[in-house]
């Protein structure tokens, strides 16, 4: 079973320093916790995505030398190389990713992007310790952070996504929520229509034969009994005329 390397990071960022970040920062600390929340997956997916970077490489394995961990709140907040790091690893989407985490914890841009600092150094803290605690070389972290990538869709808090983060082409690969569910396609089923097939071919409709055949007949057929009729009487009536007087 992989290492969840978040647990390793979750002991560095408990309830202690949530309270001191959120006196540090004037937020609440429902507020804190929220973000961080929301930061630690997106930012070991980061490193995940990055896990063949010289760069995140370099950073973890010089983590646990630097003393990051002894004070994440002075270490972190304004380092310079942590920045740089972000802007390696997520490019010009940082601003992005303080965006979405500001207003999804209800803080603000400044204690977000101080947040961001604060647990990209628990992480890489964490890491390079577990690194050195294990006498992992550059290979095993690279093989470490990879196999962060089955674990870190089912982490995502709800409401919040990789997708609203707008981190990047790389959390395609990644689920957008922690429900265990997939995503659901709504198909749209068109009404079936019955369609019955006569087997009467094409202008033999019987009833139509009837209808229009016998009122046709009528039409030329009437006219010409009556016609007849009168031509027999009329002779009936010359016949009479043409017959001579008996004597008396």
């Amino acid at each position: 079973m992989s290492l969840n390397v978040i647990d390793l990071i979750k002991g560095q960022l408990g309830p202690a320093l949530v309270s001191q970040a959120a006196s540090q920062l004037g937020e609440s600390e429902s507020g804190i916790s929220k973000a961080i929340g929301g930061l630690l997956p997106a930012i070991v997916g980061g490193l995940a995505n990055n896990s063949d970077n010289p760069a995140v490489l370099d950073a973890i394995s010089n983590a646990s030398s630097s003393g990051i961990l002894g004070n994440l709140l002075g270490n972190s907040a304004n380092s310079s190389w942590i920045s740089t790091l972000l802007s390696s690893i997520f490019g010009d989407k940082v601003g992005g990713i303080v965006n979405a985490i500001a207003t999804y914890a209800g803080i603000s841009n400044n204690s977000s992007s101080s947040l961001l600092n604060l647990v990209t150094g628990a992480t890489l803290g964490s890491v390079g310790k577990y690194a050195a605690d294990n006498n992992l070389d550059k290979s095993g972290i690279s093989s470490l952070l990879s196999d962060q990538k089955g674990i870190v869709s089912t982490l995502l808090p709800a409401g919040l996504s990789l997708a609203s983060l707008n981190i990047g082409d790389w959390a395609k690969g990644y689920k957008f929520d922690n429900d265990g569910d997939t995503i659901k396609q709504t198909v749209r089923e068109e009404p079936k229509v019955e369609v019955t097939r006569s087997t009467t071919p094409v202008g033999t409709d019987p009833d139509r034969n009837n209808s229009d055949g016998g009122g046709s007949i009528w039409k030329w057929l009437l006219p010409l009994l009556l016609l007849l009729a009168a031509g027999y009487f009329l002779w009936k009536q010359c016949e009479k005329k043409k017959k001579p007087l008996r004597p008396q």
